[in-house]
Formats: C-alpha cells, sequence, structure tokens
C-alpha cells in the first residue's frame, strides 16, 4: 500500500474516495474532481481496483469507480491517508 501512495494522482483519488464513500463516476469525471490529468487517473484507478480498494463497475459503454465497502481495506486506507492530509 505505502508504493501505491507514493503517487499523488493515487492518494487524490483515495482521499476524494474517502471523503465521498457513495459517489460513482467515471475516471474523467474523477479527474476532474481531483484535478489530475485523465490518463493518469484511469491508470492509478486500474492498480487501486487490482489491490481491491476502489470497485469497477462495468457496463457496456463506461466504467464507473466507487470506494470499498470493506470496512477492513477502509480502516487500511485511513490509517495511510490521513496522516497525508
Amino acid at each position: 500500500m505505502k508504493k501505491l501512495l507514493k503517487s499523488e494522482v493515487t492518494r487524490k483519488i483515495l482521499l476524494f474516495l474517502n471523503e465521498n464513500p457513495h459517489s460513482i463516476d467515471t475516471a474523467k469525471g474523477i479527474s476532474v474532481w481531483i484535478g489530475c490529468d485523465s490518463a493518469k487517473v484511469q491508470k492509478a484507478l486500474a492498480q487501486l481496483v487490482k489491490k481491491g480498494m476502489v470497485v469497477n463497475h462495468k457496463t457496456a459503454s463506461t466504467d464507473a469507480y466507487s470506494y470499498t465497502t470493506e470496512k477492513r481495506v477502509i480502516k487500511q486506507i485511513e490509517k495511510h491517508i490521513k496522516p497525508l492530509v
């Protein structure tokens, strides 16, 4: 997890989703919210999905992302991102 959090884009995504745990948005939408390049956001989201920190809601036309609902994972994330705020 520490390696992932070295990326500013990843930290911004996790902070945004932690503060807005019920939001579901596309990579482009999240990139607007956090002020980062959408290609970098897309790459970071793919890594976060692999790690189980973000959920990909795939549809025929698009991918939308939301924060994990796993309490254990959320606690781990918060332990690492809260000191960074």
